[in-house]
């Protein structure tokens, strides 16, 4: 068992590079946003980017699902390649289809998100690169199934640099605005497709699989459904932010959540690129259940830590990524989106047994009903509270999310999960971030210094809880003592 962990956190340190280094472009780029954007122009980019992640879930036909369960399937070995090239070739047909006449509407939907149509060139960048995105996806897909977690992470920081390069240039030497950042991404797209050109080719055979295809698309359709519900359960609270208030408020509760997600891309997005390919090579394996079980006690503890770090200083931070003071507000629903990426992490963690049973129609039906509820939330609380209530909505949304798949995953495929553990490492964490705020009048140093102890307190607390297991900590010291032995070897 731990030799397959330890192979997943190599892994997932590899491909967390690769992550991290795709989805730092935005995190990055923060100061650089805050700056020469207005809080109204930040709001108009975040509409625009969970548009365009709305279009790609419709588009992708989730294909990649279905490539993704199918690729390794022991009767289908034989015609990976094809496989793929079908794959490929089906999206590039059904993007081509469906985005063209879209070109056209260009002013009509900048007219329709934004009440102006002085952001239509912005549509026709958004699309363009929505396609360009769906592809790369596929590609990245393949890259993973094969476990080439170096080549994935090499191709991200080349793109990562490619798109950071220009977008500082755009902006701040051609003054381009949210159109430069989108026309930087395109290139730094094409040069990834270029790059990947040989690596594609390589894994082609020019064959269409019609009745595989088939059989992915029966698998795959009933989860765009799923997509589009769950993108809306991200998502509406900037939408319905963007309509029943204004874009600046969208501006302001779309740093809190770009900051407060960093806690899925750091944590769950890379160690999920190592852990997704195992959990169908392991579904025969003996033992197998523990390790789904211990992926969600490690997601649990892992994520919290994040949590709760982004919680306590939530304040500082903002005001270190935003000199404009229009944006500090963000740091009010930091704490609040935190906890409710936790409950979402969970909830991803809990569909291991519908995902193995294949049972995606349970999946799209409990995503719709969750989004159904968190349009409802929103649109209750955001004329009371504002963002608060946007965030407070998506929190609650969250934590039924994971309740409910939790109980059908369960009923479809027992895994004896440590809900114990998890219970712990979340009340542990509400309990020191209560803490924390008792600080809140508190000098700014004085302030700090609690927040830093309390949250070095947390793993001491877990700790004296029994929450590490002998095997575990014993692993943990082992560890300790190599990392000293290299620094003092390095010294």
């Amino acid at each position: 068992m731990f030799n397959l962990i330890k192979k997943t956190v190599k892994n997932s340190v590899i491909y967390g590079a690769g992550t991290l280094s795709s989805k730092l472009i935005g995190f990055v780029l923060l100061p650089l946003y805050t700056s020469y954007l207005s809080t109204s122009e930040y709001g108009t980019l975040a509409v625009v980017e969970i548009t365009a992640t709305l279009l790609a879930a419709v588009v992708s036909l989730k294909i990649n699902a279905g490539f993704f369960r199918w690729y390794w399937d022991k009767n289908f070995l034989h015609k990976q390649k094809s496989i793929f090239f079908t794959s490929i070739v089906l999206l590039i047909l059904v993007s081509t289809i469906l985005f063209l006449p879209v070109i056209f509407f260009d002013k009509s939907i900048s007219q329709l998100l934004f009440q102006t149509s002085k952001y239509s060139y912005l549509i026709i960048l958004m699309l363009l690169s929505t396609m360009l995105q769906v592809i790369i996806q596929l590609v990245l897909y393949l890259i993973q199934l094969q476990e080439k977690a170096t080549f994935y992470s090499v191709l991200s920081v080349v793109k990562l640099l490619v798109a950071l390069s220009f977008t500082v240039i755009f902006i701040t030497q051609y003054g381009k605005g949210i159109n430069g950042i989108y026309e930087a991404l395109i290139i730094s797209q094409i040069v990834f497709l270029l790059l990947t050109l040989k690596f594609v080719f390589s894994n082609m055979k020019a064959k269409f699989e019609l009745d595989i295809i088939i059989e992915m698309l029966k698998y795959s359709v009933p989860l765009i459904l799923a997509e589009i519900s769950g993108i809306l359960l991200t998502v509406s609270d900037r939408y319905m932010l963007n309509f029943m208030s204004s874009t600046s408020e969208v501006g302001v509760y779309s740093l809190g959540f770009k900051v407060s997600n960093t806690i899925r891309v750091f944590i769950y997005s890379s160690v999920m690129m190592a852990v997704a390919p195992l959990i169908y090579q392991y579904i025969d394996k003996p033992n197998n259940k523990r390790f789904y079980s211990k992926i969600m006690t490690y997601f649990a503890l892992g994520s919290m830590i994040f949590v709760l770090f982004f919680s306590l200083f939530s304040q500082e931070l903002v005001e270190l990524l935003a000199q404009n003071k229009e944006f500090w507000g963000a740091s009010e629903v930091i704490p609040i989106l935190s906890f409710s990426i936790f409950f979402g992490i969970l909830k991803d963690s809990s569909l291991t047994g519908l995902n193995i049973t294949k049972k995606s129609r349970i999946i799209a039906g409990v995503v719709l009903l969750i989004s159904m509820l968190n349009i409802l939330l929103n649109y209750l609380f955001i004329p009371i509270w504002g963002t608060t209530g946007a965030a407070i909505a998506t929190l609650i949304s969250s934590f039924v999310s994971f309740v409910v798949f939790y109980h059908f995953a369960q009923k479809s495929y027992l895994i004896p999960y440590e809900i114990r553990k998890v219970i712990l490492v979340l009340l542990t964490g509400i309990f020191l971030f209560y803490l924390s705020t008792l600080s809140n009048n508190f000098s700014f140093s004085l302030k700090v210094i609690i927040k830093l102890v309390l949250f070095l307190f947390y793993p001491i607390l877990l700790y004296k809880f029994n929450f590490f297991e002998e095997v575990e900590i014993i692993s943990l010291k082992r560890g300790f003592h190599d990392f000293i032995i290299l620094v003092k070897g390095k010294k």
